[in-house]
């Protein structure tokens, strides 16, 4: 790996507080969103080209990332999908890149997945369901990318979706009237 991880670091922080001071004098939370997920999107296309991965891989921006909606302290949902299990080596760069997100100072939320693992799971939660409905390919390989999103969307039952958020939200709100007691 060539890129020096202290210079990425103290970069995040210079784009975070000049992200900050924008937003402090011309109150745009659109923009602030915005430029917030270009700066993330940049800096992770580097850190990803930097460890020199197969091209059959991807990284993908999940969750409100990937709607490309990053709030200042939100973390930093990814997804590292993968064509089959990965090898002993790029397992070994998976967790040295998991790493290194984390040493520049984002916080990230990640998973490394397949194709099958991320269906499966995605039947199991409908937090993870929603999560991966709105992925977006960060870099990689577009063709494992395209094929994920047309299985996910080729699975989903919009109507039992709908249920699922449904029921999801009736316990939320039901557990924080609780909490108020």
């Amino acid at each position: 790996m060539s890129l020096d991880i202290a210079a990425l670091r103290t970069e995040v922080r210079a784009r975070q507080a000049a992200l900050q001071a924008s937003y402090e004098s011309d109150n745009d939370a659109e923009a602030l969103l915005r430029q917030r997920c270009a700066d993330v999107d940049e800096i992770l296309r580097r850190l990803w080209d930097s460890f020199a991965f197969p091209g059959s891989i991807a990284l993908a921006a999940v969750g409100g990332y990937g709607r490309g909606e990053l709030y200042p302290a939100s973390d930093i949902d990814l997804l590292i999908l993968l064509p089959q299990a990965p090898s002993a080596s790029t397992a070994e760069k998976l967790e040295r890149l998991v790493g290194s997100f984390w040493d520049i100072g984002l916080e990230i939320g990640h998973s490394v997945r397949t194709i099958p693992e991320c269906l499966n799971e995605a039947a199991r939660d409908i937090t993870v369901q929603t999560a991966l409905l709105e992925a977006r390919l960060l870099t990689g390989n577009d063709k494992l990318f395209t094929t994920f999103r047309k299985r996910l969307f080729g699975n989903l039952d919009p109507l039992g979706f709908f249920e699922a958020k449904r029921r999801s939200e009736e316990r939320r709100v039901g557990k924080e009237c609780r909490s108020r007691w």
